[in-house]
C-alpha cells in the first residue's frame, strides 16, 4: 500500500511539474508575441491569466497544501487542469478543421510559413474566443462528471488518458498526418532530385516559338478571393438556394468560361501546389505548381512567365493588392516577374484617401475592401498607357466568413456568419460588374482582354461543406479567338499561363507551356489525360527537381 502511495505521488509530482512547465510556456508565449507581433493584449489574454492562474495555484499548493488532510483538492487541481489541457487540444482541432482545409498539406504548410499579419491576428481572435469558452465548460461538466462516477485518482487519470488518445486517434484518422511529414521531410520521392514527369510534360517556354499579334492587346486580370462555382445557385452549377453571383453567373454565361455545361457556369480544378493565393498567382503565370519550400522559390526567377513574355514585348505592367499580408506575400515574387509599378495597401489608403481608423473598426484590421480596389483600378487605367497589363486581387471573400460592408448589401441577420458571407459574396458580384460597365465606355476596352477567375476554393466549410463538385470561377471577356470546345473541358491552374497568352492573340507552338495547355486549343490537359488524382501524384515528384533544374538555369 505504501509503495503504491509512494508511485502515486511520484506521478503527481511529474504531472505537477509538466502543468508547471506549460503555464510558464503560456506565459512567455503571450509576452514574446505581444513583444515583438504586437498583438493586442485583451485579444488571448483569457489564456494568459489561465496561465497565470494555474501557476499561482500550482506553487500556492506546494506552500499550503502538503499537508494531509488537502489531497481531494490537489487532485481537483491535477486532474481538472489535466481535463483543460486535453479539452483545449479537442477543441483546437475541430476549430482547425472547421476554418482551413487540413488535408491539402501543401496549403496549409505554405500558408505557415507566411509572415504574421492583421489578418492572422485576427484568426488568432477568433481562435481564443472560440475554444477557451468551449474549453472551460466542458472541462468543468467533466471534471464533475469524473468525480461522481469514479473513486479513485488512478481510474480518473485513465479516463483523461482515454480521452487524449481518442483525440489523437482522431486526429490520425481524419488528417493525412504522414503527408506533412513526408513534405516536412522533403520526401515527395525517393530519387528527390530528378522527376521523370517533369522531364516530359513540361515545355519551357524558351523552347518554343510565341509569337505576339501585330496590335498587341491590354490584359485585366482580376483575382477574386476565394470565389468558386459553388457561390451559384443549383440551377447554375452550386449549392446554393439563392444565387449569390448573379452577375458573374451572366458573365460566364454570356462570355467564355471553360468548363460550361448546360446552364451550369465553367469552373477550374485545385491542383497540389495551387491552392492558397500566392500558390495560385505562382501557378497560373509561372505554368508550374508551388510546391517548392518558400524560402527555395525565388530560384524559380529563372523559369519564364506570363509576365516576363509580356515585358519582351513592350507591355506597361501593374499590380496591386490591398491587403497587407498578401501584399507582403508577393512583393518579391511579382518584383522577381519584372513587374516594375506595384502597389500595396498603404499606397491604396492615401491615394483614395480612406481613413485607417475606419477599416480597423468594420473589420478588426488594416485591408482595403473590394468596392476601393475597384476605385483604385479605375484610376489607374485612365492614365495608363497602351499596351498594359494590369493584375489586382479582391478580399472581401476571404474565410472563414468574408469581410462584410454593410454599405454594400445589406445583411438580413448579421450576428449569422453565414448571412454576413452571402451579403459579402452578392457584393463582390455586384462591384464586380460595375467596374466591367464602366470598363466599356474606355478606349482601350475593344483591345483589351479581361480574365476573371477565383484564386482557389473557399478555404472553410460555410456555404460549401459537402458540396462534391467544387471548382473556381472563370470568366474571358473579349477574347478575339473563339474556343475549338469550352464546354466539359477539365482543367487546373497550371492551364491557365498559355490560356491567358492565347486570349490576347498570341500564337503558341504546340499550345503547351509549362505543365499548362491552352484551352482554346483542342489538346488535351493534363488533368484531362491523367485524372486530378494521378496529376496531383505526379506533381509531387518534381519539387526537387524544380531546384535542380534552376541551379542550372542560373549557371547556364
Amino acid at each position: 500500500m505504501a509503495v503504491e502511495q509512494s508511485t502515486q505521488n511520484k506521478m503527481k509530482r511529474v504531472i505537477l511539474l509538466f502543468l508547471k512547465i506549460i503555464a510558464i510556456e503560456e506565459c512567455v508565449f503571450f509576452i514574446v508575441a505581444n513583444y515583438f507581433f504586437e498583438i493586442k493584449p485583451l485579444s488571448i489574454s483569457p489564456l494568459f491569466l489561465l496561465s497565470l492562474f494555474i501557476l499561482f495555484s500550482l506553487n500556492w499548493y506546494d506552500k499550503k497544501y502538503k499537508k494531509k488532510g488537502y489531497s481531494k483538492v490537489r487532485s481537483i487541481l491535477i486532474l481538472g487542469s489535466l481535463t483543460c489541457l486535453v479539452v483545449f487540444l479537442r477543441t483546437s482541432i475541430f476549430w482547425a478543421m472547421n476554418t482551413f482545409p487540413l488535408k491539402n498539406a501543401n496549403m496549409v504548410l505554405l500558408t505557415l510559413q507566411e509572415p504574421f499579419d492583421d489578418f492572422a491576428y485576427l484568426m488568432l481572435k477568433q481562435y481564443f474566443e472560440t475554444t477557451i469558452p468551449q474549453t472551460l465548460l466542458i472541462s468543468i461538466v467533466l471534471v464533475f462528471f469524473i468525480y461522481v462516477l469514479l473513486g479513485s485518482f488512478k481510474k480518473r487519470l485513465v479516463l483523461i488518458g482515454s480521452y487524449f488518445m481518442a483525440t489523437i486517434a482522431f486526429v490520425f484518422i481524419d488528417i493525412p498526418v504522414f503527408d506533412y511529414v513526408h513534405i516536412l521531410n522533403d520526401e515527395p520521392e525517393k530519387s528527390a532530385s530528378y522527376s521523370e514527369f517533369f522531364v516530359e510534360n513540361y515545355v519551357n517556354p524558351d523552347s518554343v516559338t510565341i509569337l505576339s499579334p501585330e496590335k498587341k492587346r491590354n490584359l485585366i486580370f482580376i483575382y477574386l478571393e476565394s470565389l468558386e462555382t459553388t457561390f451559384a445557385d443549383k440551377e447554375h452549377g452550386g449549392n446554393q438556394e439563392a444565387n449569390l453571383i448573379p452577375e458573374i453567373t451572366r458573365l460566364a454565361q454570356e462570355n467564355i468560361s471553360f468548363g460550361k455545361n448546360k446552364n451550369h457556369i465553367g469552373g477550374g480544378l485545385d491542383a497540389n501546389g495551387s491552392s492558397s493565393t500566392f500558390a495560385s498567382l505562382h501557378t497560373r503565370t509561372l505554368g508550374i505548381p508551388s510546391l517548392v519550400n518558400n524560402q527555395k522559390t525565388p530560384v524559380l526567377r529563372h523559369y519564364k512567365s506570363l509576365y516576363k513574355i509580356l515585358n519582351d514585348n513592350g507591355y506597361k505592367q501593374i499590380f496591386f493588392q490591398g491587403n497587407p499580408g498578401l501584399y507582403n506575400q508577393f512583393r518579391n515574387f511579382v518584383k522577381d516577374q519584372t513587374i516594375e509599378e506595384i502597389y500595396g495597401p498603404e499606397d491604396l489608403i492615401q491615394r483614395l484617401n480612406l481613413d485607417v481608423n475606419v477599416l480597423i473598426r468594420n473589420q478588426g484590421y488594416k485591408t482595403v475592401q473590394d468596392k476601393d480596389a475597384f476605385k483604385f483600378a479605375t484610376q489607374i487605367l485612365d492614365t495608363i498607357s497602351e499596351p498594359f497589363s494590369l493584375t489586382f486581387f479582391t478580399i472581401d471573400t476571404h474565410a472563414p466568413h468574408g469581410l462584410y460592408d454593410p454599405d454594400c448589401v445589406k445583411c438580413s441577420d448579421e450576428k449569422n456568419e453565414d448571412e454576413r458571407l452571402k451579403a459579402t459574396a452578392l457584393c463582390v458580384s455586384r462591384e464586380l460588374d460595375k467596374f466591367l460597365n464602366s470598363l466599356k465606355e474606355k478606349e482601350f476596352y475593344e483591345n483589351t482582354t479581361i480574365v476573371i477567375l477565383g484564386d482557389h476554393l473557399f478555404m472553410g466549410t460555410r456555404l460549401v461543406k459537402d458540396f462534391p463538385n467544387r471548382k473556381w470561377v472563370n470568366v474571358f471577356i473579349n477574347s478575339p479567338k473563339n474556343p475549338i470546345n469550352e464546354d466539359n473541358r477539365r482543367f487546373s491552374d497550371v492551364d491557365i499561363f498559355p490560356t491567358i497568352l492565347s486570349s490576347m492573340n498570341f500564337d503558341i507552338e504546340g499550345n503547351k507551356l509549362g505543365f499548362g495547355t491552352d484551352l482554346f486549343s483542342d489538346k488535351k490537359t493534363l488533368v484531362e489525360m491523367l485524372g486530378l488524382d494521378s496529376l496531383n501524384r505526379a506533381f509531387n515528384t518534381i519539387p526537387q527537381h524544380l531546384v535542380y533544374e534552376s541551379y542550372l538555369l542560373k549557371k547556364n
